[in-house]
């Protein structure tokens, strides 16, 4: 019996703070939806007080429709008159004669020095050519002939028989001289071989 008792008291006990429970939940709901209910006429007047007031015409069936608005098109800025510069006479008019005079004077001369120091550098290269050309030439004639390296040093100034007079000293066939050996001797002429070519030099007296 007791123990019965206890469980009944017990369920008792639950069941009332179920109940309790459930009332404060309905009481919070019951105040939220009141207090969302006086917020909204609230935010729909500041909405209305937030958007343009326009024009409302009624229509012949006497329903009221909006009349948009027409925004006003801001006016061009004028612009400003376009100013050219086109004078007759390219001088400085701040310039007095005496200033022209100089400045034309510097001028000239400095044009002078211009072309001076132009025809210098021409001259300066056609130099520099003629002495690549007078080197070329050279070459080519050493590649030709060259037996003219050494047939241009020697001169003969005298034979007597068999032998020949070069500067001062005496030579006979089979000798060399710069290189050059001497091969024939006759009373005009001598005769020298000089890297496989031949060449002659005349007495000279």
């Amino acid at each position: 019996m007791n123990k019965r008792k206890g469980l009944l008291m017990i369920c008792l006990l639950v069941s009332s703070l179920v109940l309790c429970a459930q009332e404060k939940g309905g009481a919070a709901a019951t105040q939220k939806q009141s207090a969302a209910q006086q917020e909204a006429p609230a935010a729909q007047s500041e909405k209305t007080a937030d958007t343009p007031k326009t024009e409302e015409t009624a229509s012949p069936e006497g329903f009221v429709t909006p009349r948009e608005e027409v925004k006003e098109k801001a006016a061009p800025a004028p612009q400003a008159p376009r100013v050219v510069f086109n004078p007759k006479s390219q001088k400085d008019p701040t310039l007095s004669p005496d200033d022209m005079l100089l400045l034309e004077y510097r001028e000239k001369q400095r044009l002078a020095a211009e072309e001076a120091e132009r025809q210098r550098k021409i001259a300066e290269e056609r130099r520099r050519l003629e002495e690549e050309e007078r080197r070329r030439q050279a070459e080519l004639a050493r590649i030709k002939d060259p037996t003219r390296e050494v047939r241009n040093r020697i001169k003969v100034s005298g034979v007597i028989g068999q032998e020949v007079f070069i500067g001062d000293k005496i030579y006979t066939v089979g000798n060399t001289i710069y290189g050059a050996r001497i091969t024939k001797v006759t009373s005009d002429y001598v005769e020298f071989s000089y890297k496989g070519h031949k060449f002659r030099r005349n007495v000279q007296l």
